[in-house]
């Protein structure tokens, strides 16, 4: 068993060997569909329309115009169309700086900017960049962090690109569509060590001063080269690279922490998340993302010695949530992963009669509130218990001028509240519950 899994990994690097070196003979296979012609073929996937010929002779292609359903056509990728050497600027959140030749800001970037091969981006304190490329690989650039494009090379519409990007300093956060073809790959450099991988999910964070980089795999097989020497890293594990010193072996990382239950829609604040402590943890990362402009943005990252953490002002909105483990050698491990949305507004009236933990007498009874600032209609519900599982009614479009409902009740403890709705038709949160005991006699003192 352990021979075959040294052969599989074998295996798997020499595929990501492949993909960091082009053979000077590598082609790209083209499967022919129903209607095509080599001129056609040409057109769009070749640097020049005339090439057909050749793609003719060396395919051993009788007629030119009928073309066999199916059959592959192999064009050698240093003939194939290449597109703009570009990359998209996805999403900016915070101060995102072009750099120049001396290191020295040159512009400031913005949501939706192209970005050239060669360029040198820098991110500020509390800012992200997330950079799409031609194959639609996607990376998060981390705060305080400096990167070179060094590669951004487009094969057309074959769908292959070769992406490389120097990593200076700081940290990125890539997920790597599927590298299909002889010439696709996607690479990333650090003073310490290069990494390449066929689609994967990993994160790298270099420290400026010393090169030292940390490299921890999520999804997938990256390999990693330095001075000649190889290390396969798996989902799972990590690696420490440190400039000049021979590779270590990778570590198994830290497990996701338990986050404790908590509800998908967030009515509230302040909003509280708590997790279980996990052994061997030295300190927590964590990551707050937020949904910007279709993109998500950390917008708080930090570590933490505790394991809870609360927000008293979080603005509504749509946010993802992760937290990992950190060990003694400052690799992080796998995401615990919760998706919430906040969502406080319109603001729930004030609940006022009967008061909270009322004992009164049935069977009718006047449920009031005041009235609150954004509500246009309000939403009633009264249950048998605290969570609300068991619904005895629900009065969905009570008129703002009302306040108030009449309801005719058997004896029995019961729970009640009231949400906002705007004119819009927005549902706001439920106000905290009110408690109240019917009784089959006059009431109680």
């Amino acid at each position: 068993m352990a021979r075959l899994l040294s052969l599989m990994l074998c295996l798997s690097f020499a595929g990501m060997a492949f993909a960091q070196v082009q053979p000077s003979g590598a082609a790209w296979g083209y499967k022919v569909k129903p209607g095509d012609r080599l001129i056609d073929i040409a057109k769009t996937y070749q640097k020049s329309p005339d090439e057909w010929k050749q793609l003719q002779q060396r395919n051993g292609v009788a007629d030119p115009k009928l073309l066999t359903p199916g059959k592959q056509l192999n064009i050698p990728v240093g003939e194939l169309k290449q597109g703009n050497p570009v990359a998209e600027a996805v999403l900016v959140h915070g101060d995102v700086q072009r750099l120049d030749k001396a290191g020295q800001p040159a512009g400031k970037l913005t949501s939706g900017d192209i970005l050239k091969m060669g360029e040198r981006l820098q991110t500020g304190a509390r800012s992200t960049l997330t950079i799409r490329f031609a194959d639609d690989s996607r990376m998060l650039v981390t705060e305080k962090s400096t990167i070179d494009l060094t590669s951004l090379v487009n094969y057309g519409k074959t769908g292959m690109a070769a992406t490389k990007v120097q990593v200076l300093e700081g940290g990125t956060d890539s997920q790597v569509s599927p590298q299909k073809g002889p010439a696709a790959r996607y690479e990333i450099g650090t003073p310490a060590i290069n990494l390449a991988v066929r689609g994967t999910g990993f994160r790298i964070q270099v420290d400026g001063s010393s090169g030292v980089t940390r490299t921890e795999v999520g999804e997938g097989l990256v390999a990693g080269t330095a001075d000649g020497q190889q290390a396969l890293i798996g989902r799972g594990f990590g690696l420490i690279a440190e400039p000049g010193k021979p590779l270590g072996q990778p570590q198994a990382l830290l497990p996701a922490p338990q986050l404790d239950a908590t509800d998908e829609v967030i009515g509230k604040l302040p909003v509280r998340f708590a997790w279980q402590a996990l052994a061997g943890v030295q300190q927590y990362r964590l990551q707050l993302l937020a949904r910007v402009q279709g993109a998500e943005a950390i917008i708080e990252d930090e570590l933490l010695q505790t394991t809870r953490v609360q927000w008293d002002d979080l603005p509504d909105g749509d946010y993802v949530l992760r937290i990992r483990g950190v060990n003694a050698s400052g690799l992080e491990g796998l995401n615990a992963v919760r998706a919430f949305s906040l969502r406080t507004k319109p603001a729930p009236p004030k609940l006022t009669v009967p008061t909270d933990d009322q004992r009164s007498a049935g069977p009718k009874v006047s449920f009031r509130w005041d009235a609150a600032p954004e509500a246009h209609t309000y939403r009633f519900q009264i249950a048998e218990d605290e969570k609300f599982t068991q619904v005895v009614a629900l009065v969905p479009n009570i008129a703002g001028d009302a306040g108030a409902v009449l309801l005719a009740l058997p004896p029995g403890p019961y729970f009640w509240r009231v949400a906002s709705v705007t004119r819009a038709g927005v549902v706001g949160p439920y106000s905290d519950a009110f408690h109240l005991v019917l009784q089959g006699g006059g009431p109680k003192d």
